[in-house]
């Protein structure tokens, strides 16, 4: 067998089993004991292309090393990085060019519809943004149920008010599947959550009265759900799907989480023990990065982070940079009982403007 032979023989392999889809050159000649550089092997993988096999996916980095990030058609007009503000065409410096190869199939789903929840005290504007990028980026006929509660400052210190946000949550949600259902569109919603929005879905998920709920997959960011989560069990009960749990090295109001918002952790941090769950760290990441414009557009397009946890056969995808947690232990309940005695005591000096300022803006 010629090495030409034995590379389409990988590739059509990996075609049949829908598994590492997704390569660049060198990755391909690590797995296959290759040397690198190795320009026969680019020039296969070229002629794959032109045959149709493959897709070439060619992105633009950042010249400047010690950054790396993507460059977007608007910081190539503007021909400067806008992570690191390092101006590439006064310097006369070229993008970096990183190609990939990506084997055609069809993928073991499309995006049947969903769910989006925003944090608390936002209003959670990157909600429009995800639903454009999926209607043009993914070009699925997706629809999106944008679940909006309004502004929750205060309320988020009290279970009692926390309970029943997660019942109005809860039940908008079943309005919604049902609706669905009556329409002809039978499959589960993927979930996309944020903050506040990561623990009323899973306290929605943990309620009995919504056992009934199924869901898709699941993408939490900024996560303030508790490490611990089981997540495993809702699974073999048939609730959710795979579980992304999409983390940021520079988050730092979930740290504090645990302390004044009952029931909550440090999600997005620490991540979630459960190995069900696939926890992706973005080290440069704090609370909201992840949901800004030009990252959205990051992880929805063809072979971004997200488009491929979604899209992906079930069981396939892989992080680029996972992280494994084995062990967490919550903060002393003596630390957390203080931290809610000061909680209680802003909801009784603040909880009548709070009242006063939903009347009028909600």
């Amino acid at each position: 067998m010629t090495k030409a032979e034995d590379w389409l023989y990988e590739i059509k392999g990996r075609q049949q089993n829908g598994t590492e889809l997704e390569f660049s050159a060198q990755q391909f000649a690590a797995v296959r004991g290759e040397p690198w550089p190795n320009q026969p092997l680019v020039d296969f993988l070229e002629s794959q292309v032109v045959d149709g096999l493959m897709r070439r996916i060619d992105h633009l980095l950042c010249p400047n090393h010690q950054c790396g990030e993507t460059i977007d058609d608007g910081m190539l007009a503007a021909g400067e990085c806008a992570n690191c503000n390092f101006e590439f065409a006064l310097e006369d410096e070229e993008p970096i060019v990183s190609t990939r190869y990506r084997i055609v199939g069809k993928p073991s789903r499309d995006i049947p519809w969903m769910i989006v929840v925003h944090g608390f005290n936002t209003r959670g504007t990157w909600q429009e943004d995800l639903s454009w990028l999926i209607a043009n980026k993914l070009r699925y006929a997706a629809p999106i149920l944008i679940y909006k509660y309004g502004w929750a400052t205060i309320d988020v210190l009290s279970r009692p008010l926390q309970k029943r946000q997660i019942k109005s949550f809860g039940r908008r949600m079943r309005k919604a599947i049902d609706y669905a259902r009556a329409r002809g569109l039978v499959e589960r919603p993927d979930i996309i959550a944020h903050s506040f929005g990561t623990h009323l879905f899973t306290q929605v998920l943990r309620d009995p009265e919504f056992e009934d709920l199924k869901f898709g997959r699941v993408i939490t960011v900024g996560s303030i759900v508790r490490p611990d989560f089981d997540w495993a069990s809702l699974a073999e009960n048939d609730r959710v799907g795979a579980v992304l749990n999409h983390m940021g090295g520079r988050d730092m109001p979930v740290l504090f989480a645990q302390f004044m918002i009952p029931g909550t952790g440090p999600g997005a941090r620490i991540g979630y023990l459960d190995e069900y769950a696939v926890n992706h760290l973005d080290p440069a990441f704090d609370h909201s990065e992840a949901l800004r414009s030009t990252r959205l557009q990051e992880q929805l397009r063809e072979g971004g982070l997200w488009e491929r946890f979604l899209t992906q056969p079930e069981g396939n995808f892989a992080s680029d940079n996972k992280h494994t947690q084995t062990q967490w232990k919550a903060a002393w309940i003596g630390l957390r009982a203080v931290a809610r005695l000061i909680g209680w005591g802003i909801i009784i000096v603040f909880g009548p403007f709070s009242y006063i300022r939903r009347k009028f803006d909600p």
